[in-house]
């Protein structure tokens, strides 16, 4: 090996270790909402509606009193989605990890 080509090695193990931690991170996020962990879906749908409506007395419009569409089901959609995901990320890192 060259030393020009030395530090490929070197990288794709960081890059593995990078995508490691945020497909762990991703796997955690996409649990806890999708399963509704300790009512994570629920709560954020009522900060939502709470921002919306913070936003409406500043802004005067009122269309912006009324609930968000967007209940706890799209939070446990977008947990349905990072979970997997994170699993396909924590398993290229791992995979960059031991192979580089």
């Amino acid at each position: 090996m060259t030393a020009a080509w030395r530090h490929v090695g070197r990288t794709a193990v960081g890059v593995g270790i990078v995508l490691l931690v945020f497909g762990m991170a991703s796997l955690g996020w996409g649990a806890m909402f999708l399963f509704n962990l300790r009512g994570a879906a629920d709560k954020a749908a009522a900060r939502r509606n709470a921002v919306r409506a913070v936003t409406a007395s500043r802004t005067m419009d009122l269309g912006l009193t009324e609930p968000s569409r967007f209940g706890p089901w799209f939070f446990r959609l977008l947990g349905g989605i990072a979970l997997p995901g994170g699993l396909f990320l924590g398993f290229i890192g791992l995979a960059l990890t031991l192979t580089g």
